[in-house]
């Protein structure tokens, strides 16, 4: 016997669905917000890859390639950086990330925050060759070292509001 889902069940189930894209796609126009503090606009943390580090390692299933790609695409043109590095850093870092999310799987948070500290040291070494490549020029490595840095030191706070909504929204039964 077949139970047929009410709306409301298939509404929740579509909600749990596009959650991980949509709290990614936060994050990408999160940071194309300007502040008004001095140089910070320049030294953003990649609250993106923070993100799709996240769901990458614990929902796999729900945020594809597809999702890491226009994540990355609509990230590349809402900060102004070359069109395409945002997608191909994410692109490495979903593949890289969700085949090893079974190694992941009931690790204490320390493995987490160190494999992603090797991901946005990576990132970032990626971006400032690629964008070195496509521009032309040598931005100095500290900034993008710096940036890397802030990534990894707001990690903790993007790992714990990722885990707050994984942990009600999307565990529920509908």
């Amino acid at each position: 016997m077949i139970i047929e889902k009410t709306p409301k069940q298939k509404f929740d189930l579509v909600v749990r669905q596009i959650l991980p894209f949509a709290t990614a796609l936060l994050a990408a126009l999160f940071m194309a917000t300007q502040t008004h503090v001095p140089r910070l606009n320049s030294l953003m943390p990649s609250l993106t890859l923070c993100v799709v580090y996240f769901w990458s390692a614990h929902r796999p299933n729900l945020f594809g390639m597809g999702s890491a790609f226009l994540i990355g695409l609509i990230q590349d043109l809402v900060t102004g950086v070359p069109l395409g590095l945002g997608a191909l850093i994410l692109l490495l870092t979903r593949a890289g990330v969700a085949t090893q999310s079974r190694f992941f799987l009931a690790k204490p948070f320390v493995v987490y925050w160190w494999g992603f500290c090797l991901v946005a040291l990576a990132a970032a070494v990626t971006s400032w060759v690629m964008a070195a490549m496509v521009l032309g020029v040598i931005i100095p490595i500290g900034q993008v070292l710096i940036s890397a840095l802030l990534s990894m030191a707001i990690f903790p706070v993007i790992f714990g509001i990722c885990g707050i909504i994984e942990r009600h929204l999307l565990s529920e039964d509908p």
